[in-house]
């Protein structure tokens, strides 16, 4: 006869498998010049909300450009960057910046993960995108002086609203 072990005895080296605790929501990823949004009374506080996110998949990545127009949209040459979760509909983030005369701000949706904005055969953007002061890219980039804003220390809002093609 065969002894028979408690149904749990059966189960418990399954057990030692499973992950410990819940996965942890995955967190903004700042570089360049960014830091958290704090208290510091000498930094630029740039609470910038990105509206029309069409999905909650991927990440919105918030690029901010300092005061040098020839920086704007050059590969290298960003003050800061942020990666958040992208939310559906709206993406909030915060992120504190030095204080510089001007700054201009890119996003895009990076809705396949790869932390790269992925354009189409012909060259178009295939991921969602937008610009400070919402500045056209009907016929190309726009310029940094039409995305161009000034800012002081402290809070700011940047209101930007993501397009799709």
């Amino acid at each position: 006869m065969i002894p028979r072990l408690p149904t749990l005895a059966l189960f418990l080296p399954l057990l030692a498998l499973a992950p410990a605790g819940a996965a942890e929501p995955e967190k903004a990823t700042l570089s360049g010049k960014a830091a958290a949004c704090g208290d510091a009374s000498d930094q630029v506080r740039l609470h910038v909300a990105v509206t029309g996110v069409r999905s909650g998949k991927g990440r919105v990545v918030v690029t901010v450009y300092g005061e040098n127009p020839s920086d704007f949209l050059a590969s290298g040459r960003k003050l800061a960057r942020v990666r958040v979760p992208a939310a559906e509909g709206r993406t909030e983030v915060c992120l504190a910046v030095p204080p510089q005369a001007s700054y201009g701000i890119a996003v895009y949706h990076d809705e396949n993960g790869d932390e790269d904005f992925n354009r189409n055969l012909v060259g178009l953007p295939a991921e969602g995108f937008g610009f400070s002061h919402d500045a056209p890219a009907t016929f190309g980039l726009p310029s940094y002086e039409s995305v161009r804003f000034t800012a002081a220390p402290g809070d700011q809002q940047q209101d930007i609203a993501m397009r799709y093609r």
